[in-house]
């Protein structure tokens, strides 16, 4: 479950980017967020993994306050795809994908296992995408 409580990002500049948010997403629920450019859709991405740490209110994962949990053990259990900037363009569609079940100790042949049930769940066939680079896929 992840639960947004009135939460809010400002920037330094005084630009709101996110105000008041409030809703909650049950565990296997699928949910898209819609808006124009600049709304705050990737901002409030951002701010569930605290890549981006909101300014007002409570994000919880699992019921659990995320401010209260160290960043890089949060980023770690929670899924998350990344595009563009975010891979390493030296390595596979797969191995980016393993990046995470590698940096947790995991044998190489579960991670990449694992890397290729992901890429099946979101779309991606392992098969046909999973040895091409990120600059052979399309940014979106």
């Amino acid at each position: 479950m992840i639960r947004f409580e009135e939460v809010g990002k400002v920037y330094p500049d005084g630009t709101t980017a996110v105000d008041g948010l409030s809703f909650e997403v049950a565990e296997g629920e699928l949910v898209t967020l819609v808006g124009p450019s600049g709304c705050g859709k990737t901002t409030t991405m951002m701010m569930v993994n605290r890549l981006i740490e909101p300014t007002s209110g409570r994000i919880l994962v699992g019921g659990e306050d995320i401010s209260q949990v160290d960043p890089v053990r949060l980023r770690r259990r929670i899924g998350y795809v990344i595009q563009q900037v975010g891979l390493f363009p030296h390595r596979t569609v797969l191995d980016n994908t393993a990046t995470v079940p590698t940096l947790l100790g995991w044998k190489k042949r579960r991670a990449r296992a694992r890397a290729a049930e992901l890429l099946d769940l979101v779309g991606l066939d392992p098969k046909t995408f999973g040895d091409r680079y990120p600059e052979q896929l399309s940014g979106g």
